[in-house]
């Protein structure tokens, strides 16, 4: 029996080979198991080969293992791609409608199974992925029962006759009588972790983080990889008094949102990095206005279309500096799927404190790897909407008084919404005085100015890097962002080297006191990034120095770091 196991799914894309992974993970995930699934797909609606590889474990599981325990194959291309990453003793089990002879593998590794056969038999070619599952979770050990469950929450909506077919296909393969299904060595061991757990991918995490947040109204355009958020709040919102809105281009979604938020209703938009290019004047609006407004970019491979179905992390220049003119902005970085449930929420309460854009900046690794969550808990669930004035207290006051940009002493102006007696309705992109009027005098333009950037500063005293301490010899921290956390975090217990390892959790402003106590501390920290220009590494030298201390890991080929890879790069370091 296994306690880890990983398997690559693949096919042609379009034929189910996601929803097929996904069903396995969802099955597993009900027992106890924990998996992370990474999908690798081409830019087309269909055709070309696509897969998914699934981890699965007894413990929580962040990243795709590098070696293959099964193969799975829907069509040649499957195992020529990826034979070479099988285990000794691994399998590559493929539908019996492509001739073995064909296959440049050895013969004993190679398991053919009637999956197309038994489809054509029950008059149900659609359906390939379901029989699929049944010969997968036989050869695991699953109990048909378990995975008969699965299908039944899958497909309950679309009707009985559906359902029936399903669970008539799962039956077919999951009695096939074959030899291979007769050994326990691709059985996994039993869970002692018996409790149900959710999966979900990080766009789905942000979302359902902006509706516990009272997010309302999200207006997006689709793009890949970040169109899963618009579509989850496209699904929930409508039974909440929301809306989700698809815009005609990114400019729109921006300008709605920023809209809609001045209105008074918690808004967002979803995008990647060519529609961060074009929401850049709207964002700029909303910093002038000082309205709040969440962004989600979830980054890929750049510039212009590049590699829109590959992952990177090279859009951190473009938002942190990014823009005409200068504003206060908020990048907030999650590094799991939990992660980007709780600072979505975070990113809703601090647009609404400190009256700024607030990016959540994910990328495609994280944004669309379904894996199995821990419980969220929902008492970190608190709503804060910053200095909001209300009725009452305009009530008193003399009409055209309210001063809705008042320089205070934090920097932070109290708001009010349009429809109030007495508040400040009047708003323009134009430099304007307290009352929100146009006005051009120097002095004015420098109080404003001073008051917009110097607002957020109370951040940079937050601990926004979480830390890993195992008992560091040669005092070296490994310190990332994003989706790369998870494999840093399995390299390095690989290693074997004891390594100190963080992810930053609050990009900008940069948590500069918790940074220069590591930098003081530390002999080295070594920057670990999907970029080319070293865009983290060469903020923090910018704004802190210490350039002798700080190194740098990167890669910008369009896949994420995989365990070995970092496994050799901490042995360099440490």
């Amino acid at each position: 029996m296994k306690k880890n196991l990983t398997l690559l799914i693949g096919g042609i894309q379009g034929e189910g080979v996601v929803s097929l992974g996904t069903n396995l993970m969802k099955t597993l995930s009900n027992l106890g198991y924990y998996t992370y699934g990474n999908r690798n797909f081409s830019s087309r609606i269909k055709g070309g080969n696509t897969t998914m590889t699934i981890s699965i474990g007894v413990e929580k599981q962040l990243c795709s293992k590098d070696g293959l325990d099964i193969i799975l194959a829907l069509d040649k291309e499957t195992i020529d791609l990826f034979n070479c990453k099988l285990k000794p003793n691994g399998l590559i089990l493929f539908d019996s409608i492509l001739s073995s002879k064909d296959l440049n593998y050895k013969e004993d590794s190679l398991i053919p199974l009637p999956i197309t056969e038994i489809a054509k038999d029950l008059s149900a070619p659609i359906i390939k992925n379901t029989r699929a599952l049944g010969f997968l979770g036989r050869l695991m050990g699953l109990e048909q029962n378990e995975l008969s469950q699965s299908l039944k929450e899958k497909y309950h909506t679309k009707g009985d006759e559906i359902v029936e077919k399903n669970l008539k296909a799962l039956k077919e393969s999951y009695n096939y009588d074959g030899d291979i299904f007769n050994k326990e060595e691709y059985f996994l061991s039993i869970s002692e972790k018996k409790s149900s757990k959710a999966v979900m991918m990080g766009n789905e995490a942000i979302g359902f983080g902006a509706l516990m947040a009272g997010c309302r109204f999200i207006p997006s355009y689709p793009i890949t990889p970040a169109s899963e958020v618009m579509e989850y709040m496209g699904k929930v919102l409508p039974r909440y008094g929301g809306a989700m809105v698809q815009v005609e281009d990114e400019i729109a979604a921006i300008t709605m949102a920023v809209g809609v938020s001045y209105g008074g209703v918690r808004s967002m938009t979803a995008t990647s990095g060519p529609g961060i290019s074009l929401m850049m004047e709207g964002i700029g609006l909303a910093g002038i206005t000082e309205t709040p407004v969440v962004i989600a970019d979830i980054q890929r491979g750049g510039p212009s279309t590049g590699l829109p179905t590959k992952h990177e992390q090279s859009d951190l220049f473009a938002i942190y500096y990014g823009g005409h003119g200068e504003y206060s902005n908020i990048i907030l970085s999650p590094s799991t799927v939990e992660d980007c449930f709780y600072d979505t929420i975070r990113a809703f309460n601090l647009a609404d404190k400190y009256q700024c854009p607030v990016f959540i900046l994910s990328d495609l690794s994280l944004g669309l790897s379904p894996q199995t969550i821990d419980d969220l808990d929902y008492n970190q669930v608190v709503i804060d909407r910053g200095k909001i004035v209300i009725k009452d207290e305009l009530s008193n006051i003399e009409r055209g008084t309210f001063k809705r940009y008042e320089l205070t002493k934090d920097g932070v102006s109290p708001r009010s919404f349009p429809g109030i007696i007495n508040g400040g309705h009047h708003v323009t992109g134009i430099e304007h005085n307290e009352l929100g009027l146009p006005l051009e005098k120097p002095e004015n333009r420098k109080n404003m100015m001073e008051k917009r950037l110097n607002k957020t500063a109370p951040l940079e005293n937050d601990e926004s890097i979480d830390i890993y301490r195992t008992n560091n010899g040669n005092n070296t921290l490994f310190l990332t962002f994003g989706s790369i956390f998870g494999a840093i975090k399995e390299a390095a217990y690989l290693s074997g080297k004891k390594i100190d390892f963080g992810a930053i959790r609050m990009i900008r402003p940069l948590p500069k006191k918790q940074l220069t106590f590591l930098l003081e501390n530390y002999d080295k920290i070594v920057v670990v990034e999907n970029n080319y220009r070293k865009q983290l590494a060469s903020i923090i030298k910018e704004e802190l120095g210490y350039h002798s201390k700080i190194h740098s890991i990167t890669k910008y080929d369009g896949t994420n770091f995989t365990i070995n890879e970092l496994v050799e790069k901490i042995g360099e370091w440490a």
